[in-house]
């Protein structure tokens, strides 16, 4: 009874309290093989799907380039394991999206990407090796952004539908990576 009232109450704290590293609690990830079955069943032809998915992948492959390099700058091996792991596991929900779109969602793509292509070349190579805190920063703030702009278009999307789901689903995602990156900025200021 005692133990149980001591995970209760584990769900009940925030995760940016003060605890020790052996106590900090791993927020819950949205699960891909869920992503999976909401994209089999999905009418992923239709218009509202297409959108979503397209600026998911947009929104995702973004946090992909600050996540990886979060994961080179990492200070110590467990960490850089653990977000590594994170990386693939965003880089896994972007290749199951991908594969949803259709040749119209792929234009989209390819012409999102071709307009942004230089600045990031541009700005890649103008960083050298990069430092934990101002790339953590700056994979935080695409995190946040990209977690309110997907919490946007769920709400722009009718209750119930796949499109609105898939949105809702992301969001949750890219909050889980920004929650353990502000955990891992936690343990490693403290």
């Amino acid at each position: 009874m005692e133990a149980q009232a001591d995970r209760e109450s584990l769900g009940d704290k925030s995760f940016l309290t003060d605890h020790g590293p052996e106590e900090a609690p791993e927020p819950a990830r949205p699960d891909l093989d869920s992503l999976q079955r909401l994209v089999e069943k999905a009418n992923c032809e239709s218009t509202p799907y297409q959108s979503v998915a397209v600026a998911a992948v947009q929104i995702l492959e973004q946090a992909l380039r600050h996540e990886r390099q979060v994961a080179e700058a990492a200070l110590s091996l467990g960490q850089q394991e653990k977000l590594t792991s994170m990386v693939q596991m965003a880089d896994r929900a972007v290749s199951v999206l991908r594969d949803t779109l259709s040749a119209q969602g792929h234009k989209v793509m390819h012409l999102c990407a071709h307009q942004s292509g230089t600045a990031d070349a541009s700005a890649s190579a103008a960083s050298p090796e990069p430092s934990w805190r101002p790339v953590l920063t700056s994979a935080l703030e695409v995190l946040e952004e990209g977690t309110n702009r997907m919490v946007s278009l769920t709400t722009g999307q009718p209750s119930g539908s796949p499109a609105r789901k898939l949105s809702r689903h992301i969001a949750q995602l890219l909050r889980s990576h920004h929650d353990v990156l502000l955990i891992e900025a936690e343990e490693w200021t403290a």
